[in-house]
């Protein structure tokens, strides 16, 4: 995403309008994997493209164009806002974590100034993307999760899909699979549930039989 500005919220043109209506999310083919990671190098913020564990790439077209991008990885091992919002124990945490999702990267490409579109673009992820994820990796997730940098951005298109903020994180991030660095830039955390009382499920004594696979690897 780009930075936040100060700035009046206008309507889509009548060609914006179209671009909306007709736009198209597709997963990244693997040919496309290097210009895919390319774009986010250069373009956004954090200029790494770097995906962990059980991972998604998506491209929003229009007429064949390339207009925005997001990946989805591997969720955070310890979070305290989300691990308190899903209400789950440690050994649940452990073994159903992989049901949760991050979305690491969220971009729209400069070649794009239309407004509403980042919104729509996830809002048709949000849509398929369970099923996408049982497709790739043979399983369902039930949870996103992603990190927002408050001097950036303001989470609007988040907001817009249903996400619910729930707080800063302690100021760690990951530098390698399994280890942390400490930071003085804290993110706020994002969540949304990607099926009805996905927390209490998660939660729960049993899970729903389509999300026991996890569980039982």
């Amino acid at each position: 995403m780009r930075a936040k500005k100060v700035a009046r919220l206008r309507l889509p043109t009548t060609e914006e309008q179209e671009i909306l209506v007709h736009l198209k999310v597709e997963l990244v083919a693997p040919e496309e994997v290097a210009r895919f990671d390319e774009l986010i190098v250069h373009h956004h913020y954090l200029k790494n493209a770097t995906v962990v564990g059980e991972h998604l790439r998506y491209v929003a077209t229009y007429r064949g164009q390339w207009l925005a991008l997001a990946t989805w990885s591997a969720a955070a091992l310890h979070l305290k806002a989300r691990d308190q919002f899903i209400g789950w124990s440690e050994e649940q945490r452990r073994t159903r974590l992989p049901l949760v999702v991050n979305n690491s990267r969220l971009l729209v490409l400069p070649v794009c100034t239309c407004p509403n579109l980042i919104s729509r673009f996830m809002k048709m992820m949000l849509g398929r993307l369970s099923e996408d994820w049982e497709g790739n990796w043979a399983h369902p997730v039930a949870l996103a999760e992603t990190f927002v940098d408050p001097h950036l951005y303001q989470g609007t298109a988040y907001k817009a899909s249903g996400w619910q903020r729930l707080g800063p994180t302690a100021g760690w991030k990951r530098s390698a699979e399994d280890f942390y660095q400490k930071h003085d830039r804290p993110k706020q955390i994002w969540v949304r549930e990607l099926a009805p009382e996905a927390a209490r499920k998660l939660r729960g004594e049993e899970l729903p039989p389509a999300w026991r696979k996890v569980q039982d690897k």
